[in-house]
């Protein structure tokens, strides 16, 4: 049976990503993210919700880029971001920490066929994360994107 949609968290200390922020500089940055994400990406959690994205895929295929995830403009479809809100929530409950940021990601290369294979069609993601007591705390799903986006 083909899963309905793909789901990665991650937890990484703050102060491990600020550390690897200031040694890599620019070229981190450049490393992690693309020109368009750059003004519009989740800043320093753009690590760990990269690495749940990876989770949520199956883990890093063949050909895998930082830049297959891409912070998107658009906002989620609103079926998807319910399941987001519903799976986030459960997570801060298991966590206690809110996951206040969000957004859609468009999956490209390595990474979009890897989830497209496992999901059967055209892909698409959102992730929502959030920090506190020294952590960063990502969620990502990933699922098939469909032109009607009343149904799942």
């Amino acid at each position: 049976m083909t899963p309905a949609v793909l789901v990665g968290v991650d937890i990484v200390s703050a102060d491990r990503l600020t550390r690897a922020a200031e040694r890599g500089g620019a070229t981190f940055a450049r490393h992690l993210t693309t020109v368009a994400e750059r003004d519009r990406g989740p800043g320093t959690a753009t690590f760990p919700v990269k690495e749940s994205f990876i989770k949520a895929v199956g883990g890093r295929p063949p050909g895998f880029s930082w830049h297959d995830f891409e912070a998107a403009a658009q906002p989620p479809p609103p079926w998807a971001a319910g399941l987001l809100d519903e799976a986030a929530a459960e997570l801060t409950a298991a966590t206690g920490l809110a996951l206040t940021e969000g957004a859609a990601y468009v999956l490209r290369g390595a990474c979009r066929e890897a989830a497209r294979l496992r999901l059967d069609g055209p892909v698409a993601g959102a992730a929502r994360w959030g920090s506190g007591a020294g952590l960063l705390v990502s969620l990502a799903v990933v699922y098939v994107d469909r032109k009607d986006t009343r149904c799942p």
